[in-house]
């Protein structure tokens, strides 16, 4: 089973990527590919933000529920 992509593991993958590309290291072949990969993983790290974003979303409004004294507010 394939491991789950960490966002930092994404981003270093991602920054390893360009600076391949950058530094003329690939044949154009390869930066092709290097770059139809980094598309790939520039979607899969816009998730990664999007489900975190959510997540924020929903213990903020949850948090804005309870007032100072922890009750719940009705």
């Amino acid at each position: 089973m394939a491991k789950k992509l960490s966002f930092e593991e994404g981003m270093q993958e991602l920054g390893a990527l360009v600076e391949a590309m950058e530094n003329g290291q690939l044949t154009l072949e390869e930066s092709f590919e290097a770059y139809e990969k980094g598309a790939a993983l520039v979607g899969k790290l816009k998730e990664l933000l999007d489900k975190g974003e959510k997540r924020i979303a929903a213990l903020t409004d949850s948090l804005k529920e309870i007032d100072i004294s922890g009750e719940v507010a009705e």
